[in-house]
């Protein structure tokens, strides 16, 4: 091109210098022309000076950095240059380029460009056009294309880590920040989009001062539905902190783009071009120039002369109607190698001409496009051989149906059709198609007009190449079934035993080797395919029921190594609503239940662990379990994993559970059912309701304590909780603090209005406010006693107050309910009688749907209807406690829990309420909430939230903890005991005989087992027996009264009541320590009598009878005088050796009961807080 452009210079200064002057138009063009060359010759260079430096600043980045780097999760292919996208040809769209170049040079204008434009008007050659020039002048910091046509280029979450990656390459500053984050937090890329934006990009620009462009192309093609985007929200949040960097950003006018750019936070920062406002005759200038300049080059490459003409070379800008897209098509449906192109334009120029209907100023792009893709496709394919016609519609219909784009090799495993022809068949229609050179890219329609097209019959009105979404996404389940259970095998990655996936090293190379992309695709995709399918298509079942029952396992595998076993709930989801609604195979919908309780109940191992579906979950999985049933046998021949020999659970818990190393203080359900926000002093937890995963944590400012309570606003894009002196709202779609109600107090209730336009509170003290987001005001209408028990609710346009007070003194009351507007006013009030002349509820539900309010009253449940002021109805619980009551949405439902332990269920059916569930539940705070579909309730124990699902959890019998559990240093026995209780069973672990119980007749404080000794504590006794073979009890070889004051302080032993308080020593020397303290309690010989002496042991015995596990911090260092147990079991939830390897994952419900884990060798003990049980695993 430099020899050209010398050439053209030469000649023009010539003639110049003959004659003085630029003499005609010609030479003026001339001269234009020129310039544009040279401009374009100094592009390329700087283009490729600024890719040396980048590459060689790459080069330089520290080699730990680069691998912290590499490690971050981004999308592949994302950037500006990758891919085969090409930037507006020289002359064209001056006008947009030019207005777009001033904006990104002028630091005083808004710091973010919209690029808006509909379909087919050229967003992306622009977005290419800019990244490219400010690359060249190396201001360009990052770009991140959005593709529909691929999961991570289409995924919100991968946006912002991206964009941090590039910039961390490109500038040192940034790295220099951005690196210890990640080193430290590697998670971050996980977090919320609030906590990206802030930490990768914004913080780290702010400190590196660093003055740059991003550039995001159609962002409406990511997947997102909110309705405003997520990215532009939390854009909104930062772009004044970094006035410096500059945001330019194409979509189409989709109404969730339009409204992120007209968000309060963005709209006043934001400049805006309307791609197709710009004057039609402008866009057809481009389009001509664009074909004649393709068309010029395809003549000089084909040796045509005189080809084409101007006149056709008009028509085909006629026929484009102002969409590019079209001239793109054209030019490639001309250009085809195995066609002569003047046959080719004689097909074009034989369609009809478009016409502009009456009173619009554009044609309808539809109608221009369909013709275009008709007379191509007929072209391509020729005359009709059904054959023929049905593989181009299965390999078409793989490329636009498909979720994540494949390369030919890959369509053709899929779809069981020959390589070679599919190959063919996309050959053939490459005009409509993005295909790599060599066919090992992924192949996609290059563009998204030509999905809709063919899939649509009013538009693709030639059946022959008309695709059927429901019949092709049929045959596309069907294979990706076929794939799976031709490929799919036990450990088909060879994995080492119990290794974690990030412990892989060569993970993905294995992935690569032996997950071929067909079946990554069918793995991750088959149930997306099954749910758009033909409701009358039940020929897949036999390839179902094959899957289940002998792949299943195996294929969690794959999803495990890939980061999707999420998909795989999903999938599970899916599939179990499409049997009950096309199919009657109840065996098969069974079986698919089981392996959806199956994967939401393991989650936690399955996501880390593809081994541990094998070591820990099967393993765990229940005695009834059709998993268990299928697979248990065949998969686990390995005698060297961990077995549960005593407390497998016989069915599954019909709940989903997760754990925090805090006490978690309130939970609650979303609006749609799909999230459980969770919090602790600290912070909120947002996880998914089927499998408990953690989606992200919302964190307050470092000053702040949480306090609780929770709140989602109606729509459930917020939610607020209140801490010690205000209330914090939180964004949820980008995960930030949207704003926070300085309040100045302790708020024990807050109820959102209906429209989520106001938020009521009460404060702890009885004063009532009311907040308004639009005025951001707050004003306080009254005050209550301290004492009263309010209710608030949403009612209507306001609020309404059930006020129920407290009294001592007469056997009635009177209830009164007010309105709470910007005045409190009595709207109604009624009697309650007490029968025991005593008042004191805990808490006051309300159902809206029915309009009743309930609340205990001693002991006993009271129902009253608030529209009516009456009386309703009286329920009665077994026991003196005090109730918490609570009602489902609909109010047909109402639940309360008593003490501790129990939960009782009422449904309202026929005009009654009746008993309908008595669920048991061990160390129960409070339950919280029902879930919108009223299917599950969320509950509270301590560290732990579990939502049973109440459709499948049968009501329970008593059950009574096992708080003592003791395991023999032989590891040939265990002992349990209820507390307060005097019988103690036996189990002999060896010969497994029935248990053998004991009754010690004193009520059991503290429980020992050491050799075949059982040592019992009472409140001032310590009993011992001699065990024999098979579990038999000799006689009691001692036995010792010893006064309470010689345990640590008194009555405190006794109150506390914690196993591991006593072990024995040498039996000959006959004496007791206390395994808290380690100190030695040795009474005299002589039984009866009433003197102990103290010595300390200072802790010297652990390991030796009795480990605590609970105070060893979760590493690998031995304790004081070297490892004495082969195993320990950490706060993460699992059980490891001392080399590190991971080998048991414990359940949320045996880490209830942490502080009772008991270890003997290679044999551990622990409680269920489901069952309230024994559990015995030896490893």
């Amino acid at each position: 091109m430099g020899k050209a452009v010398r050439e053209k210079a030469k000649a023009l200064r010539e003639r110049v210098t003959a004659e003085g002057h630029a003499s005609d138009e010609g030479d003026i063009v001339a001269v234009s022309k020129l310039a544009d060359d040279l401009r374009d010759i100094l592009l390329e260079y700087w283009m490729a000076q600024q890719q040396a430096i980048h590459d060689q600043n790459c080069r330089l980045i520290d080699a730990a950095d680069l691998l912290v780097l590499s490690n971050c999760r981004r999308a592949q292919g994302a950037e500006y240059c990758h891919g085969d996208r090409r930037g507006c040809l020289k002359g064209t769209r001056d006008t947009v380029l030019s207005e777009i170049e001033t904006w990104a040079e002028d630091f005083d204008k808004s710091p973010v460009f919209w690029l808006n434009g509909l379909a087919g008007t050229g967003k992306s050659t622009i977005a290419q056009t800019i990244s490219e020039r400010l690359f060249a002048e190396a201001r360009l910091g990052a770009s991140f294309f959005c593709s529909r046509d691929f999961e991570d280029r289409s995924n919100l979450r991968f946006i912002l880590p991206t964009l941090a990656f590039q910039l961390a390459h490109k500038y040192s500053d940034f790295r220099s920040h951005l690196v210890p984050l990640l080193r430290s937090n590697p998670d971050v890329v996980h977090e919320s989009l609030y906590n990206q934006m802030k930490k990768l990009i914004a913080e780290p620009l702010q400190a590196a001062n660093i003055s740059t462009v991003i550039v995001i192309d159609a962002l409406d093609e990511c997947k997102d539905d909110e309705p405003s985007s997520a990215v532009l929200s939390v854009l909104g949040r930062f772009v004044e902190r970094i006035p410096e960097v500059k945001f330019f950003i194409t979509g189409r006018p989709e109404p969730r783009i339009k409204t992120g750019f007209r968000l309060p936070l963005l709209v006043d920062w934001t400049d805006v071009f309307v791609l197709h406002n710009v004057p039609l005759s402008l866009v057809n200038d481009d389009i001509r120039l664009f074909l004649k300049h393709e068309l010029s080059e395809l003549a000089r490459r084909r040796q045509l002369e005189r080809w084409p003409s101007d006149e056709h070379v008009n028509v085909l800008r006629d026929r484009a109607a102002g969409l590019f897209v079209y001239a793109v098509a054209t030019v490639k449906f001309l250009g085809s190698n195995i066609h002569l192109p003047k046959n080719r334009l004689a097909v074009i120029l034989k369609l009809p001409e478009s016409t502009i209907p009456e009173g619009k100023t554009r044609f309808n792009p539809n109608t221009t496009l369909d013709s275009l893709y008709t007379s191509i496709l007929e072209a391509a394919i020729g005359e009709g051989d059904p054959d023929v016609d049905f593989k181009v519609r299965t390999t078409v219909g793989a490329v636009v149906l498909v979720v994540n784009p494949l390369p030919p090799p890959a369509i053709a495993e899929l779809m069981d059709l020959d390589s070679e022809e599919v190959i063919l068949f996309l050959t053939k229609i490459q005009s409509l198609l993005a295909i790599g050179e060599d066919f090992s890219q992924p192949v996609k329609p290059f563009h998204r007009s030509f999905p809709d097209f063919i899939t649509d019959p009013s538009r693709c009105a030639n059946s022959r190449f008309y695709i059927s979404p429901e019949y092709l996404h049929c045959e596309i389940v069907t294979n990706c079934l076929r794939v799976m259970n031709d490929r799919l095998e036990q450990n088909l990655l060879s994995l080492p035993e119990y290794a974690l996936n990030s412990e892989v090293e060569d993970l993905q190379s294995r992935i690569e080797n032996r997950v071929s992309s067909a079946l990554q695709y069918a793995c991750r995709s088959w149930h997306n395919h099954l749910t758009t399918s033909r409701r009358d298509f039940t020929d897949v079942t036999t390839y179902l029921r094959t899957f289940l029952e002998k792949n299943f396992l195996a294929w969690l595998e794959v999803l495990s190594v890939l980061g999707d076993v999420g998909g795989a709930a999903i999938g599970l989801e899916k599939l179990m609503s499409w049997l009950q609604e096309v199919s009657q195979d109840d065996t098969l919908l069974n079986t698919a239940r089981d392996c959806f309780n199956f994967v939401t109940k393991f989650f936690e191992p399955i996501n880390v662990s593809a081994t541990h579906i094998y070591h820990s979950a099967l393993e765990l999985c229940p005695i009834s379990s059709i998993v268990r049933r299928l697979y248990y046998e065949r998969c686990r021949t390995d005698t060297c994993l961990p077995r549960v020999v005593v407390g497998a659970p016989d069915s599954w818990d019909q709940a989903v559970s997760f754990s925090n190393k805090d006490q978690y203080v309130s939970c609650i359900w979303s609006p749609c059912g799909l999230f459980i926000a969770a919090q602790t002093p600290e912070t909120v937890e947002i996880r998914d309701q089927l499998t408990a995963e953690l989606l992200t944590t919302l964190q307050p400012p470092e000053t702040i304590c949480l306090k609780g309570p929770l709140a989602y606003s109606p729509d459930g894009r917020s939610l607020a909780c209140a801490s010690d002196t205000s209330i914090l709202i939180w964004d949820i779609q980008t995960g930030g603090v949207a704003g926070e109600i300085c309040c100045g107090f302790e708020t024990s209730s807050m109820v959102w209005s209906l429209d989520g336009s106001e938020i009521g509170l009460i404060e702890s003290g009885g004063v009532v406010h009311r907040h308004d987001f639009t005025s951001n005001t707050t004003w306080s209408p009254g005050r209550f006693s301290p004492e009263d028990v309010l209710c608030l609710v949403a009612h209507e346009k306001s609020f309404q107050i059930l006020v129920t007070p407290i009294s001592h003194e007469s056997d009635s009351a009177t209830v009164e309910v007010f309105e709470f507007g910007h005045t409190l006013t009595m709207i109604r009030s009624f009697g309650v009688n007490q029968a025991e002349g005593y008042l004191l509820p805990r808490r006051v539900s309300y159902s809206p749907a029915t309009r009743c309010f309930a609340f205990s009253i001693s002991g006993k449940l009271q129902i009253f209807d608030n529209q009516n002021s009456c009386h309703t109805v009286e329920l009665a619980i077994p026991g003196d406690s005090n109730l918490s009551p609570l009602f489902s949405p609909d109010g047909s439902l109402l639940a309360t829990s008593k003490d501790s332990d129990e939960i009782f269920i009422w449904k309202y059916a026929s005009g009654n309420w009746m008993q309908w569930k008595n669920i048991r539940c061990e160390d129960l705070e409070h339950i919280t909430q029902f879930s919108p579909s009223q299917s599950s309730i969320l509950c509270i124990h301590g560290d732990i939230v579990r939502g049973l699902r109440l459709d499948d959890v049968p009501s329970t019998p008593e059950i009574r903890p096992q708080w003592w559990i003791r395991l023999s240093r032989s590891g040939s026995y265990i002992a349990t005991a209820y507390e307060s209780e005097a019988t103690v069973t036996i189990i002999d672990l060896n010969s497994r005989p029935p248990p053998r119980l004991i009754d010690t007749g004193v009520k059991i404080k503290g429980l020992a087992l050491t050799g075949n000794i059982l040592l019992v504590l009472g409140l001032d006794t310590v009993v011992g027996w001699l065990l024999r073979e098979g579990g038999r009890v000799g006689g009691v070889f001692s036995v010792w009264t010893i006064p309470i004051a010689h345990y640590r302080n008194g009555p405190e032993f006794a109150a506390e009541g914690h196993v591991g308080m006593i072990g024995l020593g040498d039996p000959s020397k006959n004496f007791i320590y206390d395994t808290n303290t380690g100190d030695i309690l040795q009474p005299d010989k002589a039984p009866g009598t009433h003197r102990g002496y103290r010595y300390s042991l200072r802790r010297t015995f652990c390991g030796q009878d009795y480990l605590d596990l609970h105070n060893m911090p979760p590493c690998n260092t031995p304790p004081e005088g070297g490892w004495q147990t082969t195993k320990i079991a950490v706060r993460d939830g699992w059980v490891k050796d001392p080399e590190g390897g991971h080998r048991l994952w414990l359940p949320v419900e045996w880490r209830a009961f942490w502080d009772l884990l008991d270890w003997r060798h290679d044999i551990a003990t622990q409680f269920s807080i489901i069952t309230g049980e024994p559990v015995v695993v030896k490893f």
